[in-house]
């Protein structure tokens, strides 16, 4: 923390034999050399709380002795530039706010080897695919409903009684309860409703 400004210098990659860097907490900015890259002996490297926007491709250190500390830049998010900072080996990335937070993989990533991204474009096409089959399912219950010539009075009642129950269980009040009805123009509403509902949930779980 000596507020040193400028760029990192490009004479900082000749040193080969450097093992601890800590630069944090200065004001350093632009990109970083491409020497640190092929700094190979480095066993902590501490670049938070600058103004570098960008970093050179620099190989996965050696966690065991500083673990999430070991190499640690300003990756995180909300970031405080235009273009967030990349970096794939980063152990920990901090943010706008200076808090700073471990990269580890999550769940999907560890187990179903998935990106956010990907996830949620599978995750939306399942949620639309369920969507058609629920809407799907409506329409021949709609088709089965309006054979009012082949009801029994039994059956009437039972499908009056579903209608009913379906209001309850959605809302009365509820966009989604023209779903149970049969006016064209309610089900637009629905449909066009839960399409913007996805569209946020996609946004939401991409950011």
């Amino acid at each position: 923390d000596n507020d040193i400004k400028e760029s990192i210098p490009t004479q900082i990659g000749l040193l080969s034999k450097l093992t601890y860097l800590r630069l944090s907490y200065n004001a350093f900015t632009g990109a970083a050399p491409v020497g640190l890259g092929e700094l190979t002996q480095v066993k902590l490297l501490q670049l938070q709380s600058n103004r570098i926007t960008e970093l050179p491709n620099i190989p996965e250190l050696d966690k065991s002795l500083y673990s999430s500390s070991t190499f640690v830049s300003d990756c995180g998010v909300p970031s405080a530039f235009d273009e967030p900072l990349e970096c794939d080996n980063c152990t920990m990335c901090c943010n706008a706010n200076e808090d700073c937070y471990p990269q580890e993989d999550t769940l999907i990533a560890e187990h179903l080897d998935l990106n956010y991204s990907t996830f949620a474009a599978v995750l939306i096409a399942c949620f639309i695919a369920l969507c058609c089959m629920v809407a799907l399912s409506l329409y021949l219950f709609s088709k089965r409903k309006n054979q009012g010539n082949a009801l029994t009075t039994s059956t009437e009642k039972r499908l009056e009684e579903d209608d009913k129950y379906a209001l309850s269980r959605i809302g009365k009040e509820s966009v989604y309860s023209y779903f149970v009805t049969e006016k064209p123009v309610g089900w637009l509403a629905a449909f066009a409703t839960l399409g913007i509902q996805i569209g946020i949930l996609a946004f939401f779980v991409m950011a």
